[in-house]
């Protein structure tokens, strides 16, 4: 940790050597657009002062923020499946909380893990399982695939939960849904990797598989005999109804106690308890070297780019092997990286394949803070995410909103895009608009009066919105286009207004460089 914090220090691009300042507004902007839910001039501020090592150490110290815990039944005593609580929780804290790196991982990580409430109805099922995801952001990948195992969400979701051993006399078998999707999509992928994130081949040349059908089988097998916690009053039985506070218990007499066969070639014993099983299935996951790459790529996708390059992806590999998934260690890796921070320096050459598009959450929280939001528990925040295709907690499938393997044309990985169409690029249009000339709901308030304030000088009212929303870096056509609208209009409001929403509706401001 000291060597990573001292290169820090020393390496990143954009950092100057001055006590005053440790780096540039651009610098610290691109960093916060990666590092939290969108920059604030407080924020730019406080980072181009204290620099990288002293910023990542205090939010690993914040207080996390939490989602309001929902009650089991309504008004009328029936399942509450109302999650608009929590959904607006999560933005209240994502627009006020002060551990912002905790809260990206977490979500990071909950559309890696999906768990959704298209099939997990009650409201009180999601307020544990994101626990799992803040609780573990800065601990250990092995704690998370453990903690997310044993989740009765999760056990809803993927059917872990009452999943009985085969009983060849009624010819059941053990339900494979979460084995499958454990390996597929949660820890290893279809075909093994290497360092950098590329295939490995076997003499053919043809990618090799992690697994097939029978390791699925097996996998089945190992996570057998776990039932829902037990309910306050209720007592216990060999499979329990849903109950989503806690963890899942072990029904030893529903557990497959033969050897098991499973991805590259390890037997698990006979004998041994569903605890002991899964333990050995972790110990198994945390040894595959092609986990660290696949991982990796995708915490690095959400969070600087959807084309890393081979070499970043190998440097952020080591890091999650070298550390035994510590993701403390993997975040500052990714967010430190020589490729991350190339571009906090505007004379370094840009890459056009460099970036993503702001996914709807982190866009509407981006706004809401750029725009100095006063933003309540009663928001409606989500609606408009949900009408861009991201509507919190609700994915359409275990493939969550959209797939970091889903590609652009001419082939560029582009996962956001997936959900960006026609509609919902109006939509993002009609939302900036809403929120610079309307109200985006009756308890959120937008706060212009900082633009509003330098409207008077059409340079200081766009150097004042490049530095919040285009790291000080609006290109000249841009800035050009938002000047006429600007100059166009007779009023300092409608002056801010106008050029605010050539910005905000650019790719320059969409997609993030």
């Amino acid at each position: 940790m000291k060597t990573i914090f001292a290169v820090m220090m020393f390496s990143v691009v954009g950092f100057s050597q001055t006590a005053a300042r440790v780096m540039t507004d651009r610098a610290a902007a691109r960093f916060l657009d990666q590092a939290t839910w969108g920059p604030t001039p407080e924020s730019i501020s406080e980072l181009t002062r204290s620099g990288i090592p002293d910023w990542l150490g205090a939010q690993f110290a914040a207080e996390p923020s939490d989602l309001p815990d929902q009650p089991i039944l309504d008004s009328a005593g029936k399942s509450n499946g109302n999650l608009g609580p929590v959904q607006a929780a999560f933005f209240v804290n994502a627009v006020n909380g002060r551990d912002q790196l905790r809260q990206r991982v977490a979500f990071i990580l909950s559309q890696i893990w999906v768990v959704s409430q298209v099939s997990v109805r009650p409201a009180y099922a999601f307020p544990p399982y994101w626990r799992i995801f803040r609780d573990n952001a800065f601990g250990n990948y092995r704690d998370i695939i453990k903690a997310v195992t044993l989740s009765p969400a999760m056990g809803t979701y993927l059917n872990v939960a009452n999943n009985r051993k085969a009983n060849p006399a009624k010819g059941t078998a053990a339900n494979e849904n979460y084995a499958r999707e454990l390996m597929q999509l949660f820890t290893l992928g279809l075909i093994e990797l290497n360092p950098d994130g590329s295939p490995v081949l076997d003499s053919s040349h043809q990618p090799v598989p992690t697994y097939n059908q029978a390791v699925v089988t097996n996998m089945a097998k190992v996570l057998t005999g776990w039932t829902y916690p037990v309910a306050p009053g209720a007592a216990s039985r060999i499979n329990n109804p849903p109950y989503y506070l806690g963890r899942m218990i072990a029904v030893e007499a529903q557990h497959d106690v033969t050897s098991k066969a499973i991805f590259h070639n390890i037997t698990i014993p006979a004998g041994q308890s569903a605890e002991q099983d899964l333990e050995s299935v972790l110990d198994a996951l945390m040894a595959q070297p092609t986990m660290a790459p696949f991982v990796c790529r995708q915490l690095i996708q959400h969070m600087v780019t959807s084309n890393p390059s081979p070499a970043y992806i190998r440097r952020v590999s080591q890091v999650f092997t070298s550390t035994q998934g510590d993701m403390k260690s993997v975040i500052i890796a990714i967010l430190t990286d020589s490729e991350a921070r190339s571009g906090d320096n505007p004379a370094a050459a840009g890459s056009a394949t460099f970036g993503h598009l702001r996914e709807p959450v982190l866009f509407l929280s981006n706004l809401a803070r750029g725009l100095n939001a006063t933003i309540a528990s009663a928001n409606g925040l989500n609606r408009y995410a949900a009408a861009l295709g991201e509507n919190l907690f609700n994915a359409p499938s275990v493939f969550s909103y959209f797939s970091p393997m889903s590609r652009i044309s001419g082939g560029l990985l582009g996962p956001e895009f997936q959900i960006y169409s026609t509609q919902t690029a109006a939509d993002r249009a009609d939302t900036v608009n809403t929120a610079i000339y309307g109200k985006l709901d009756g308890s959120t308030t937008l706060d212009l009066s900082p633009f509003i304030a330098r409207a008077g000088n059409a340079d200081d009212l766009l150097d004042s919105i490049s530095y919040v929303f285009v790291h000080s870096g609006m290109s000249r056509a841009l800035r050009q286009a938002a000047k006429d609208a600007a100059d166009a209009a007779g009023t300092p409001r409608a002056k801010a207004q106008a050029a605010l929403y050539i910005v905000l509706t650019s790719s320059e401001y969409q997609v993030l460089q």
